[in-house]
């Protein structure tokens, strides 16, 4: 219930803040490459979130880099998980959690698929959207909307990513384990 709240929250704020209209770019750079952020990423996550979930799940599989997480914890990824866990953002979706133990892995491996997908649309079409700024004499909107795109989209795809690496780790975990020691029963 607070996570309807919260996005309802955001996206009247989201509204009101460029007072009902979008184009041209008015007002503050930030408080309207925020608002307009928001509102690209709940259009895209309406319509494709659902898509991405039927996805399988090894779709979005890690590259051999990726696999143990260091490029991520250099990035600081830890950091702005922590944020995400302290803050109203967190509660934005609460799917991200190991509900049931190893039987919900599949489930958590799509929601992690379907987010890191909507981020990956939404950044694609900000960024669209930031170039035709930039491109029309609305520079300083192309770049804020430019910057917003860290922690709104790359910092969210790295935390998927990341994250689908540590669920992998789980699932990898017995089959390693029944391998090395046969007294370990099967599933």
């Amino acid at each position: 219930m607070r996570s309807v709240l919260m996005i309802m929250a955001l996206t009247s704020g989201s509204v009101y803040s460029i007072d009902g209209r979008a184009f041209p770019p008015h007002g503050n750079p930030l408080v309207y490459c925020l608002a307009i952020s928001w509102l690209i990423c709940m259009t895209i996550a309406v319509v494709s979130s659902a898509i991405f979930f039927r996805v399988n799940p090894t779709t979005f599989s890690l590259l051999h880099w990726e696999k143990r997480g260091e490029i991520y914890d250099r990035a600081g990824i830890r950091a702005f998980r922590w944020v995400l866990f302290h803050s109203p953002l967190g509660w934005i979706n609460g799917n991200f959690q190991l509900r049931s133990g190893r039987a919900d892995c599949d489930r958590l491996l799509r929601e992690i698929n379907s987010s890191e997908g909507v981020h990956w649309l939404n950044c694609v079409v900000s960024v669209m959207l930031a170039i035709s700024y930039l491109l029309r004499d609305h520079a300083v909107y192309g770049y804020v909307m430019l910057l917003v795109r860290i922690p709104f989209d790359l910092y969210p795809i790295m935390l998927q990513r990341w994250n689908r690496g540590r669920v992998w780790r789980v699932l990898e975990r017995p089959a390693r384990l029944r391998a090395v020691s046969p007294r370990v029963p099967a599933e």
